[in-house]
């Protein structure tokens, strides 16, 4: 069985609002980000922050919802090692088994290194890490993103796959099939229009961040990509609206609920009876 989980970006929201708004919805499993994506970004920073991180502990226990991964800095050259330390130290506090990796280190074979060292940290505290590949990062293509997992020679090394990011790169379903399961920890499902002209860099990040479509409401073949993942794989709705900004979180996540059950329901009933997710 696998797992239904909202994304944060969807909400886009305080990490502990995030949980409560998921858990208000009916949503067993919840992500969270706990820094901003660069180190100088302004935002809800958990890390080192006693009375957050006793707030998020709490809602998790209050909801008796999973913590399912954890979003923090993304690996720029002066993301320093101390920096993974902190958040490592965060996440197994908070008590999720996942911390989502983007990479933007222009050499691949320091960012391996760097990406061993960061699971073989993690996994003393049982944490595995889940490594993004986005067409404006320096991890482009899933290829290239399963070819660094397999390199760093860490068993809690896995893949993040986001349909639109394997749409936007170059990526397809058969693909996806051909990859180890073991290798796949997340899948991040939204949808898109098939793009007719070459996007630039600043296009795709305006997308990814504030332009995805729910499931359904686009072109990408995302019954065929559920085909080609394993059963047990965790599902996540990661589908920033810009019309919902307005409304009141827990409204917001009862849409991304109602729109995501609805999806995958009309997939097991057409493509796979025996397929359960919680």
């Amino acid at each position: 069985m696998g797992h239904l989980t909202l994304g944060y970006l969807t909400l886009n929201a305080p990490p502990a609002d995030t949980v409560s708004a998921a858990a208000a919805a009916g949503f067993k499993s919840v992500g969270i980000r706990i820094t901003g994506r660069r180190l100088s970004d302004p935002y809800t920073h958990v890390i080192g922050n006693r009375a957050m991180i006793n707030e998020i502990k709490q809602r998790v226990a209050d909801a008796g919802i999973r913590l399912a991964h954890i979003s923090a800095y993304q690996v720029f050259p002066d993301v320093q090692w101390s920096h993974l330390q902190s958040i490592i130290e965060t996440t197994a506090e908070l008590g999720s088994k996942a911390i989502v990796v983007n990479c933007y280190h222009p050499d691949e074979a320091r960012f391996v290194d760097f990406l061993a060292r960061y699971c073989e940290a993690a996994g003393e505290h049982g944490i595995g890490i889940a490594l993004e590949f986005m067409l404006f990062s320096e991890v482009k293509t899933m290829e290239q993103a399963e070819r660094i997992v397999k390199a760093c020679g860490q068993p809690n090394a896995c893949l993040v796959v986001d349909a639109v990011h394997l749409d936007r790169s170059g990526g397809t379903v058969a693909a996806v099939a051909k990859v180890d399961p073991k290798y796949i920890g997340l899948v991040q499902l939204c949808d898109a229009m098939k793009r007719k002209t070459k996007p630039s860099m600043e296009d795709l990040i305006i997308e990814s961040r504030t332009e995805r479509l729910a499931p359904g409401d686009g072109e990408l073949p995302l019954f065929d990509l559920l085909d080609a993942l394993p059963n047990d794989v965790e599902i996540e709705y990661e589908v920033p609206r810009p019309e919902q900004v307005r409304l009141p979180l827990e409204e917001r996540a009862r849409i991304a609920a109602d729109r995501l059950r609805r999806y995958m329901g009309d997939y097991a009933r057409t493509r796979r009876p025996s397929a359960k997710w919680d």
